[in-house]
């Protein structure tokens, strides 16, 4: 029951049983993670720059400038909440969860916690790498497992009043803050011990009555394709489309597409991976897939022979203008002349993309987006 996974496990205990043997397949993303964590914490520890560590390998994974320029970017924020010199920052905290979990022993590793000691405040900051699904801070049981073990850690050494619990994604909207009382805190605590029960419960008795799939629960799941509830549910919804539904019904079948997409990725992923592993899927087999990009196995000598055959210098070479993007980085110590390229930039608006009410996002008006795309005709 790890902090990382609180929000599994909070919502659908069912899920630590489903997922205890099965393999944790590694990925490059998961690997790029840890190597800005790694860095990140080097930096804040040794007060670094990350451009120090740009070349070297961690986890796996090389760090580049544009990974150094995005941790920077958290550690100042990490830092900038040290707003006094009494505050304490420490990095890589191992914090106990096992009065919440009761877990033996079981601790959640932070990736920063401020003590402020002149505004009674703790501060929990979390580095989140990716760039594809945006984390918010508010009612984050990640965090906020976290905040409850740096109470019962730190709590006898101040009066603490107010706990912020703080996302850092600096490739996916910045930062995400939560302020709230330790009142409100440990109001969570006693749902984290009931949900920690119940997955003791699911453990003993088998997860079948304690299955629960949700967004957030079947999000990260390693169990997607073999968990019997999310495939009756995904099964039922699919079922239910009529063939010509009406708004309401629409409405009521568009938050399940996500779950219903990620059912059908993790479920051909599981098929492949036994596939791969000589287990046999009545009719189904592997082929190879569609074969990358041909490319020169060596530059050097394909490029002394070019000029042998007396090729043209601007038939050897394709040569283009560096992007916007490239011209930013270039120029990002030099406003003035940054100012003058920007002008000279444009940018297609982006496609009309259906979300939730509830995202952050100005809503596109109808009248404006229909006057910039024209019907398709046969």
């Amino acid at each position: 029951m790890s902090p990382s996974s609180a929000e599994r496990w909070a919502s659908c205990p069912g899920s630590v049983p489903l997922t205890r043997n099965l393999p944790d397949a590694p990925s490059p993303f998961a690997a790029e993670g840890s190597c800005a964590h790694e860095v990140a914490a080097r930096c804040l520890l040794e007060n670094q720059r990350a451009a120090a560590f740009v070349g070297q390998v961690f986890h796996g994974h090389e760090v580049t400038a544009e990974m150094a320029e995005h941790v920077d970017t958290y550690c100042q924020w990490v830092r900038d909440y040290r707003q006094h010199p009494s505050d304490d920052l420490h990095i890589e905290v191992a914090l106990p969860i096992d009065p919440i979990t009761g877990e033996p022993d079981a601790v959640g590793t932070a990736d920063a916690v401020v003590l402020s000691f002149a505004h009674q405040e703790i501060t929990v900051a979390d580095l989140k790498y990716g760039r594809g699904v945006r984390v918010q801070a508010e009612q984050n049981l990640q965090l906020v497992l976290y905040a409850l073990a740096a109470m019962a850690l730190y709590g006898v050494v101040a009066d603490w009043q107010t706990v912020r619990l703080v996302i850092v994604q600096p490739r996916a909207g910045g930062v995400s803050e939560w302020l709230l009382t330790v009142g409100e805190l440990e109001a969570y605590a006693n749902t984290l011990r009931l949900a920690a029960e119940r997955v003791r419960q699911a453990l003993s008795e088998g997860p079948a009555h304690f299955l629960n799939p949700g967004e957030k629960a079947c999000r990260w799941c390693r169990a997607k394709a073999i968990c019997p509830a999310l495939s009756a549910q995904v099964l039922d919804d699919v079922e239910t489309i009529p063939e010509a539904a009406s708004n309401p019904e629409i409405a009521h079948l568009l938050p399940r597409i996500a779950m219903i997409e990620d059912w059908c990725r993790a479920l051909r992923a599981e098929a492949e991976r036994r596939l791969i592993a000589g287990i046999p899927v009545p009719g189904f087999k592997l082929v190879e897939g569609k074969k990358g990009a041909r490319a020169w196995d060596d530059l050097t000598q394909v490029e002394s022979l070019l000029k042998s055959m007396r090729l043209k210098v601007a038939d050897m070479y394709d040569l283009k203008l560096i992007s916007p993007t490239t011209a930013e980085k270039l120029f990002k110590d030099q406003p003035k002349r940054w100012a003058r390229l920007q002008q000279h930039i444009t940018q297609k608006s982006g496609s009309p993309s259906v979300v939730p009410v509830a995202d952050p996002r100005q809503a596109v008006s109808p009248a404006v987006r229909s006057s910039e795309f024209q019907p398709v005709t046969a």
